[in-house]
């Protein structure tokens, strides 16, 4: 149903549509309808989408047909309100994701967003390699711990700068856990990075270190670079053109964890070295010395392999190495490898790679970008202002139940200070103070003065965001116009389906009237009295077959004693189904073409004719009787009956709207329409 009402809302959104880009402006009162006014350029604008008349010619005749529908349509939505199907949860619903789809291009800044995608884009294009020293903020992080954390780092960084190692400062400061070995029990120890992060691109990682990489020189450092996990001190170690976007590569790697000694790694992989060398399969040595269980399944094969995904020593040697040609053994970290190239796939176009990188942005920080974008836009717009300082009235009734979800706003908290002003709208301390009591939910505890400052710049987001949404339709005749005409077709459904479609589904009473007035409108043509025998297997002897049928036939057997007959004869004890079966009913002309084969010029051929062959299958057809024209009842009849009544139901429902509504056409301002 759902869909149908989107189709329905669809035609009715292209019949009534008022978008045109050029058109008549004349102002003049065409058409009112309650206390609805429709102008002369809208009604021409709105004609002119439905014109049948090539070269957008006016007939009167369609013009006045045009009319008429137009008033019906137009009185069908005042019902629709006056019997309040506007106001439904599902229907407020339904249009605010419409809309949202529709304002989407409003909100989202076509420059903003360009300039991302060619960003993403022109990194994807680079790979950088860096290490970082990550020293983290606690959940509950005040202005000091910042200002600690911050200097924190400052002074790591004047150490590398002064020349101490990096690694080394990365393992003993930073709190990055991948950084430092990991010891575990009767288990091999997990080898830690010293903070090098490897090879990366666009998307890789948070937007903000992402930024800071691609903005520094190889073997510079970074001065201290804030995000949502503290602060990183950056050393940009390798910066080169992306030698592929995704390889295909056939690999070996003998792990130092598996084996006794580095010793016993490097006899294993030159043991393999050597047998491909003497020219025996990957995959057959890949299974008998790899370590890497996942890539066995394969071959030996890894497939859509990213940068970011692989150890970094493995990019030189892939970008050294000619397509499928074996690599001389190497180390990494990890073990003993030999690699494969089989494909290096380029970076794609920009054209191609554009809705993919779109997408990506929409889920990744910086697509908060386009609606910052859009925030600032309208703050400068609609003369936004404010007073962060009486922000700390909040901040003195909050306590630390908001954490668990239990706080709320004191009864003696007046808060009627103004915090912020957009447009025509004020916001006061005692809204933020709601607002915050609306949002708590239990979480980690935070230093209040930051969660409330927090707090009050994502309420500033939302109502400022929403005032310039709201605004959307005023400044684009084009936005309200479809937001109408959607708004407009579901009501004209729901109303639709209430008076007329769903009525005639459960007046059972009123449909058989309705059958009983006008039944000489539904009545058979001659029909054939008839049963087709349908032949699958095509080794049956059909003259064996006919006889068969005939002498059934003649012995006036039941089409059920007939396919007994046909087992018999062909000795088919079981699964007759699938060798032959019958269909009997009666046919008019045109209705069933294996029927008709046997029409003749006086009409269908009594008794045994065919066989006739309908695709894969043999057709035999026995003719009964010839039925004289007559009557359907009502249950042969009901589905165009029903659809009849419909037409009945609308019809009578047109005639109650235009007794009840008050509607005028302007005859002059009419006439003036060619």
């Amino acid at each position: 149903m759902k869909s149908n009402r989107v189709l329905f809302t669809i035609a009715l959104v292209l019949f009534t549509s008022m978008t045109m880009a050029q058109g008549v402006s004349d102002s003049s009162i065409v058409l009112s309808i309650g206390s609805e006014k429709v102008t002369k350029g809208e009604f021409i604008n709105m004609y002119g989408r439905n014109n049948p008349n090539p070269k957008g010619s006016i007939n009167q005749k369609d013009l006045d047909e045009y009319l008429e529908l137009f008033i019906n349509y137009k009185l069908k939505v005042h019902q629709a309100v006056d019997l309040g199907l506007d106001t439904t949860e599902a229907y407020l619903k339904e249009i605010a994701s419409y809309r949202s789809k529709l304002a989407d291009p409003y909100w989202n800044d076509k420059q903003v967003t360009e300039d991302l995608v060619k960003e993403a884009y022109d990194r994807e294009k680079e790979i950088l390699r860096a290490s970082h020293i990550l020293i983290s903020l606690p959940t509950n992080w005040t202005p000091q711990d910042t200002i600690e954390a911050y200097n924190k780092a400052l002074k790591i960084r004047e150490r590398i700068i002064k020349g101490e190692d990096f690694a080394t400062l990365a393992a003993q400061y930073s709190a990055d856990p991948s950084v430092k070995d990991i010891q575990r029990k009767d288990q091999p120890t997990i080898k830690g990075n010293n903070g090098d992060l490897g090879y990366f691109t666009s998307f890789n990682m948070i937007y903000p270190f992402e930024s800071a990489c691609y903005n520094m020189k190889v073997g510079e450092v970074s001065f201290p670079v804030r995000s949502p996990r503290g602060y990183h001190i950056i050393k940009l170690t390798d910066r080169k053109p992306a030698p592929f976007s995704t390889a295909v590569l056939a690999h070996i790697w003998v792990n130092l964890d598996s084996h006794a000694s580095e010793q016993e790694c490097q006899e294993i992989i030159n043991k393999a070295y050597s047998e491909l060398k003497a020219g025996k399969r990957f995959d057959s040595v890949a299974n008998e010395y790899s370590d890497d269980k996942y890539s066995l399944r394969q071959g030996g094969m890894l497939k859509d392999q990213k940068v970011v995904n692989i150890p970094v020593e493995y990019i030189d040697h892939i970008a050294s190495t000619p397509l499928y040609t074996i690599s001389e053994p190497f180390r990494t970290r990890y073990g003993w490898h030999i690699i494969e190239p089989i494909a290096l796939n380029p970076i794609p176009s920009l054209d191609a790679e554009r809705d993919n990188i779109v997408k990506r942005i929409s889920r990744d920080q910086r697509g908060y970008k386009t609606k910052e974008a859009f925030i600032d836009k309208t703050k400068k717009e609609y003369n936004f202002t404010e007073n962060t300082d009486r922000v700390k009235a909040i901040t003195k009734i909050v306590t630390d139940s908001i954490f668990s979800a239990k706080w709320k706003v004191p009864e003696t908290f007046v808060g009627s200070a103004v915090l912020f002003t957009i447009g025509l709208k004020s916001y006061s301390q005692k809204d933020l103070a709601l607002y915050i009591e609306k949002m708590q939910h239990a979480q980690t505890p935070q230093y209040i003065p930051n969660y409330v400052n927090d707090m009050y710049q994502r309420m500033v987001d939302e109502k400022v965001f929403a005032y310039g949404d709201i605004q959307l339709e005023n400044k684009y005749p084009e936005l309200r116009s479809q937001v109408n005409e959607f708004r407009e077709g579901i009501l004209i459904f729901d109303v639709t389906d209430k008076m007329v479609w769903t009525r005639s589904l459960v007046d059972s009473i009123g449909v058989q009237q309705y059958y009983n007035d006008n039944q000489d409108n539904y009545k058979w043509d001659k029909r054939a009295d008839a049963a087709i025998f349908t032949f699958y297997n095509d080794k049956l002897d059909m003259k064996k077959a006919k006889k068969v049928i005939t002498k059934g036939f003649e012995k006036a057997k039941a089409n059920e004693d007939i396919i007994g007959m046909l087992a018999d004869k062909f000795s088919i004890k079981k699964d007759t189904a699938s060798n032959f079966d019958f269909r009997w009913g009666k046919f008019e002309k045109g209705e069933n073409k294996i029927v008709d084969s046997t029409l003749s010029a006086n009409g269908w051929n009594y008794g045994i004719n065919g066989p006739y062959i309908n695709g894969k299958t043999k057709n035999i057809v026995v003719i009964y009787n010839t039925i004289a024209p007559t009557n359907k009842t009502l249950d042969e009849a009901k589905g165009i009956v029903t659809s009849d009544y419909q037409g009945y139901l609308e019809k009578q429902w047109i005639k109650e709207l235009r007794s009840k509504y008050t509607y005028s056409v302007d005859k002059d301002v009419y006439k003036s329409i060619k």
